[in-house]
């Protein structure tokens, strides 16, 4: 081999590999670029499909539903107003069944452990008030009645339409003043206190209202009648004082007029021929017209039914704050 040819073979040599190097350099950055194109998220290009992406798979609940999907199908009236004030604990958003709340009481309104108002009105000063003494009470029971071997004390049926009246006459208008209220007496000044009992009997009953005859317009006390020796004895009673002893007024006789009228009317009864008695009942002796209900007789089976009964002790009081309105009104 000559020396020429040596010499060219070498060159050759050189720039195949010459060749060889720069085609594997190349192909080495290829690679590398289209790694790392496949590896890293496009920020700019791709950006718009990735918020459609995003928009697409929100979710629904981040839309407020309107109120009327949170109302069960039901005729009862919305739970939400029978709910109890916030007192800082979280109440659920959901919606309570009606079932799930106490049931309202149909009886006897509860008796409030406040004080009774007494020398304040209730409403507002230019409103007649009626002062209700509800009779006997603490102490005292007053009469008693049996019915199939239940007994009941006459001072709670007293009290129990003597609340009920309170009721109409305030949803009437009228400001409501009470003797006692079941579980609250005046001031101690008027209460006998033996040991640890209190009394408030009718003497001082009737001072108590002596010393706020300026405050009220009417007076009505409202008792239970007994009468053992004839059980068939029964009915509602209306007393007054006689004509001509002290403190009479044909005031309290207008307003036993009223009362009898308006109860009998209340009752779908004509109004008996005799609209009262007359009986000097300590209660019954101020300048203010009085008048003393007996609302029937507990010795009267018939009677103590009714007496004890919520709707008739209803019936009863709105017939009795009628009465007081018309008087009132004349």
């Amino acid at each position: 081999m000559t020396k020429n040819t040596m010499s060219w073979i070498i060159v050759m040599l050189l720039v195949f590999i010459i060749v060889l190097l720069s085609v594997c350099i190349y192909l080495d950055i290829e690679f590398t670029a289209t790694f790392t194109s496949s590896s890293v998220p496009d920020t700019t290009a791709s950006s718009t499909s990735s918020q459609l992406v995003h928009q697409t798979t929100q979710p629904i609940e981040i839309i407020k539903p309107s109120d009327t999907t949170k109302t069960p199908a039901s005729s009862n009236p919305p739970v939400t107003t029978a709910l109890p004030a916030v007192t800082g604990d979280v109440i659920s958003t959901t919606i309570k069944p009606i079932s799930t709340q106490a049931p309202l009481n149909t009886t006897q309104a509860p008796i409030s452990t406040e004080a009774p108002q007494t020398t304040s009105p209730i409403i507002n000063p230019d409103a007649p008030t009626v002062c209700i003494d509800a009779g006997h009470g603490f102490s005292d029971p007053g009469a008693l009645g049996n019915l199939n071997g239940t007994f009941y004390h006459e001072d709670d049926l007293n009290l129990a339409i003597s609340l009920k009246l309170k009721d109409e006459l305030l949803a009437l208008g009228y400001n409501v003043i009470m003797t006692h209220d079941g579980t609250n007496l005046p001031d101690d000044q008027y209460v006998t206190k033996s040991g640890v009992s209190s009394y408030f009997y009718v003497n001082e009953r009737n001072q108590w209202i002596k010393d706020h005859q300026n405050e009220i317009d009417v007076v009505i006390s409202i008792h239970c009648n007994k009468y053992t020796p004839d059980p068939s004895v029964k009915g509602t009673r209306y007393y007054i004082l006689p004509y001509g002893t002290a403190y009479y007024s044909n005031k309290s006789e207008l307003l036993a007029k009223n009362l009898c009228n308006a109860v009998a009317t209340a009752f779908g009864k004509t109004p008996p021929a005799q609209k009262y008695h007359t009986e000097e009942y300590a209660i019954l002796k101020t300048k203010i017209p009085t008048v003393l209900v007996e609302s029937g007789f507990m010795t009267n089976e018939g009677d103590l039914q009714n007496l004890i009964a919520p709707a008739w002790q209803t019936t009863f009081a709105k017939g009795l704050a009628q009465g007081i309105k018309e008087y009132l009104t004349r």
